[in-house]
């Protein structure tokens, strides 16, 4: 037997049945059951205590029988556990070489029937044979299953592609070809949000198991009551629901809707890092107005920012004349985002964004989902006004894109964009010192490395790449003095450290810091220090 098909195959139960215990009892010690891969289920000495067993919900695979038992015999109970739909493979025995008793059992569909005294190697040739029948449809069953299941999968793929290209396309009639029918009076669309209490915590490998579970209660709820349920995840767990029906069961259609909240509210009692909020879309009646009832579905999902978390948002209940591709930031906001970027104020760019938004806290009959497209519009155009070839920098744009669309009220919404663009201003506030300060501690470097050499402004200007005049001002702005004076700092402080620890003479040590005319090296000391350098050495001997 091959390794693989020893792997495979799967241990068979057999129940023994002969009133005589002491002959039950030598055929379970004549069976080869580890090389044979068969279990002993049981042994008992009548048919009647078998089949209660088996009414019990105990079925074997394989059933050894006598024919000739009190109350109820061989025969009898193969008949019995056919009638209750029992597939089970029977080997008979029996001490009688009658004909009539094998071809009745033939008649049951028993191939296997043996005479007392039982010989060894016929009865495990037998099991043998059975055993390898058993194997060969239990494969075939295991293989059916995968099958199924990768149809199955296919399908919801199908289901699941066929939906995006809905809501992602402008589609005005149904594909003649298509594998998903769409066949009930009436199209509605709906939109399943979920939204992280706190989206510092969210955890995708989560995420996955929740959607699967609300596809799961969607479909279950209204299996019996659409047509058709198409079911798709896009970003920002949102879980798009296109199904269509007729127009009999429109109430069931808002009882099921209902149901739907209510079971995944109850599927995250246990989990405290979800909110739910559904938003209903109008029934369409033409397969081309499908996707408009998903996007106002959307449109009304946007709108728990006003209405609220953990309910229905039908999209009626709305009055918009929302146009969805506009653009949501006027030229002065942008003059004024600008303004906040060249000073690197992140107190302003709270204010604006606090502006930005007053206008919903006075009008109660906006359309609240112009909150989320006025974030992105936001978003965006900071983002746009840096350098975007940096993939660190489109990650964090990406990442506070999706943490907008968790905020679930106004002032969530705008204290998100506050912090986390003002600390990208910030950061970028001390990314810009730090790169503006870096050819300065490079000039400093250079300087208290080489002071004993000629040193002169456009040598250093050009070591670090910049021109002469803006690195001088760029030089004092960063250390208070030129830089003519820092070199000259520099040296005093070595010359002073060689007057007091060297034996130099005092030319030799104005040679070492850079001056080669030994009155001028004095004369400079003594401006410096307030004493001349000879005098230093006796003070400081």
């Amino acid at each position: 037997m091959r390794k693989e098909d020893k792997y495979l195959m799967k241990k068979y139960q057999v129940l023994i049945i002969d009133d005589e215990i002491r002959i039950a009892l030598l055929i379970k010690k004549l069976i080869h059951w580890n090389e044979i891969g068969l279990e002993c289920m049981d042994v008992v000495d009548n048919g009647e205590i078998a089949l209660k067993k088996i009414r019990e919900g105990k079925y074997p695979d394989i059933v050894i029988t006598d024919i000739r038992m009190p109350k109820i015999d061989g025969l009898e109970f193969i008949s019995m556990t056919q009638n209750i739909g029992c597939d089970i493979k029977f080997i008979v025995i029996s001490g009688y070489k009658e004909f009539e008793y094998a071809h009745r059992a033939m008649q049951y569909g028993v191939e296997n029937y043996l005479l007392k005294p039982v010989n060894e190697k016929e009865l495990n040739k037998d099991l043998k044979k059975i055993v390898d029948e058993l194997n060969i449809q239990w494969k075939a069953e295991k293989e059916q299953k995968v099958l199924q299941e990768v149809v199955t999968e296919s399908r919801h793929i199908i289901k699941r592609e066929f939906l995006k290209n809905i809501i992602e396309t402008d589609i005005s009639t149904e594909p003649a070809d298509s594998t998903v029918s769409l066949q009930g009076e009436i199209y509605r669309g709906i939109d399943i949000k979920l939204d992280y209490i706190d989206y510092s915590q969210k955890d995708d490998k989560q995420d996955i198991l929740m959607v699967t579970k609300i596809e799961e209660i969607v479909e279950q709820i209204l299996e019996n009551v659409v047509e058709e349920v198409l079911i798709c995840k896009k970003e920002n767990l949102h879980i798009y629901c296109l199904f269509n029906y007729d127009v009999s069961n429109r109430k069931k259609i808002k009882e099921c809707i209902n149901r739907i909240l209510s079971d995944i509210q109850e599927q995250l009692l246990g989990f405290e890092q979800y909110e739910v909020t559904i938003g209903v879309g109008t029934e369409r009646s033409e397969f081309g107005e499908i996707r408009f009832s998903i996007k106002e579905a959307n449109r009304a999902i946007g709108n728990r920012i006003k209405e609220g978390v953990g309910r229905l948002i039908y999209s009626e209940s709305i009055e918009s004349d929302t146009q969805l591709d506009r653009e949501y930031l006027s030229p002065l906001e942008k003059n004024n985002i600008k303004k906040c970027l060249e000073s690197y104020s992140v107190e302003m760019l709270e204010m604006l964004i606090n502006t930005m938004y007053r206008e919903y806290l006075t009008d109660e009959k906006k359309d609240f989902s112009e909150c989320y497209l006025k974030a992105k519009d936001v978003v965006d155009y900071f983002f746009d006004q840096f350098d975007m070839k940096q993939n660190e920098i489109k990650k964090i744009r990406k990442d506070i894109q999706e943490g907008c669309q968790h905020c679930y009220t106004l002032g969530k919404l705008k204290k998100y964009l506050q912090q986390n663009l003002g600390d990208f201003l910030k950061e970028s506030c001390e990314s810009i010192k730090e790169e503006a300060a870096k050819p300065i501690r490079q000039a400093r470097k250079y300087i208290e490395e080489h002071y004993a050499e000629k040193i002169v402004l456009e040598d250093i200007a050009k070591l670090v790449n910049l021109n002469p005049v803006y690195f001088s001002v760029l030089f004092k702005k960063e250390c208070g003095i030129n830089i003519s004076t820092y070199l000259m700092d520099v040296r005093m402080e070595k010359a002073k450290e060689f007057l007091q620890n060297s034996n130099d003479t005092i030319a030799a040590i104005g040679e070492k810091v850079g001056y080669k005319d030994t009155r001028y090296f004095s004369q400079t000391f003594a401006k410096y220090v307030g004493i001349k350098p000879m005098l230093y050495r006796k003070l400081h001997s």
